[in-house]
């Protein structure tokens, strides 16, 4: 194993080297010692004040505090880590929508702040050109969603009338989720338990990319990637449909699962923070898409977007090298006081909420924002619809090392 190096430029930086390989490629000690490594000079740097380390050990509920620190620094400042932290909105812009800035190393491989690679089977890994999901805003599509929805909800509840008390995520979010993107993917009725499974085993995916993971929950990952590929193109294979999408965007769709869930998971958990804004939602459902764009910008389910400079750029009056790592903060950048006003409030009726930056086009989460959008309007409208009398009724769990995606794991409510 490498040692850690400290950067030649910039004092202070000490990162991991790259592991050079796929987790495939690498045994189980290399790996295990890589991940146990590169997670103890992450607490390291949070120890010693870093905030953005501080959000990499995602050991807390409520990053945003971790964003004003970085937002405190200015627009760009740089993180012992090894990374470029942009949490200003027209800074993160610019550099989201730049060709200037890739999602790995000139060479195609990671730098060293990026964990590890999971090779070219990773849609989270590809350059910019994946094509958009088919269907997503087709009204057959739509269709499809409402009906997987309205039937898994029915399903849970089927009395409206009588008092329920179920898991919001798991009890219906997440199944009806999974359902409906299996549905509109083509995966056969009796391959569809295994997409889900498979899917689940993803959930951590995106977040292991620049914080490490336990040794299992990575080889659980690589094996979900490979087997729902597997999967994905034997459902193209059989279905007489026209092709939908190609292998890697078909695979991304499944990993937009996490992102649909999440988004609705903190939709409706700010939503009935806001009883007044619930009801509002409930006499109003046209209000749904707005309340899906409020929630991108107030607290999106995709936090950041990494990116690795390709032609030496000045960025914010700094000049970054070829191999530079810029992480784009795009849950801070949606509440920029500069561009939105009363930034911590949510608020349905906002009218420049759609000037966020989540599930940016250019961004890995690009091809697949429409579905994720129509999955979380969807489900609000189908639970404000069938129970206007929602309310949290306990704790809300919510995953660790998990600072990229953010929604909740668990939410008890009743009705």
């Amino acid at each position: 194993m490498a040692e850690p190096t400290v950067s030649d430029d910039l004092t202070g930086a000490l990162t991991q080297p790259p592991l050079g390989r796929t987790v495939r490629a690498v045994a189980d000690r290399e790996l295990g010692t890589h991940l146990l490594e590169t997670r103890g000079i992450h607490w390291i740097h949070a120890a010693n004040g870093d905030p953005y380390a501080s959000v990499l050990r995602g050991q807390s509920d409520d990053p945003y505090p971790e964003y004003e620190r970085l937002r405190a620094r200015g627009p760009l400042s740089f993180s012992p880590t090894g990374s470029w932290v942009v949490s200003g909105h027209a800074l993160a812009a610019s550099v989201l929508s730049s060709p200037d800035f890739g999602v790995s190393g000139a060479d195609g491989g990671p730098v060293a702040q990026q964990v590890l690679s999971y090779g070219e089977g990773c849609p989270l890994e590809h350059e910019r050109g994946l094509p958009a999901v088919r269907g997503a805003a087709e009204s057959g599509d739509r269709a499809v969603v409402e009906r997987v929805h309205r039937e898994t909800l029915e399903g849970l509840a089927p009395d409206p009338s009588a008092a329920y008390a179920f898991e919001l995520v798991g009890g219906f979010v997440r199944p009806a989720v999974t359902a409906a993107t299996a549905a509109v993917l083509g995966v056969p009725a009796d391959r569809r338990a295994e997409f889900g499974a498979l899917v689940e085993q993803l959930r951590p995916l995106s977040d292991s990319l620049l914080a490490p993971q336990s040794l299992r929950t990575v080889r659980a990952a690589d094996d979900a990637l490979a087997a729902l590929a597997v999967l994905l193109a034997d459902s193209s294979a059989d279905s007489s449909a026209d092709s939908r999408v190609d292998s890697p965007g078909a695979l991304l769709s499944a990993l937009g699962v996490s992102a649909a869930v999440q988004l609705t998971g903190n939709a409706v958990l700010a939503l009935l923070a806001h009883p007044g804004q619930w009801k509002e939602l409930c006499e109003r459902p046209g209000l749904a898409p707005a309340a899906v764009e409020e929630t991108l910008r107030y607290d999106p389910p995709v936090q950041l977007d990494a990116r690795v400079v390709r032609t030496e750029t000045e960025l914010a009056g700094r000049r970054l090298p070829v191999g530079a790592h810029v992480v784009v903060l795009t849950a801070a950048a949606g509440r920029d006081p500069e561009v939105f006003a009363d930034p911590e409030r949510f608020d349905v009726a906002r009218p420049d909420a759609a000037a966020h930056l989540a599930l940016h086009p250019a961004g890995p989460y690009g091809p697949v924002a429409s579905l994720v959008r129509l999955q979380a309007e969807v489900a609000l409208r189908t639970l404000a619809d069938r129970f206007p009398g929602l309310r949290q009724a306990g704790p809300v769990l919510r995953p660790r090392r998990a600072p990229v995606g953010r929604g909740p794991l668990s939410v008890p409510v009743s009705a």
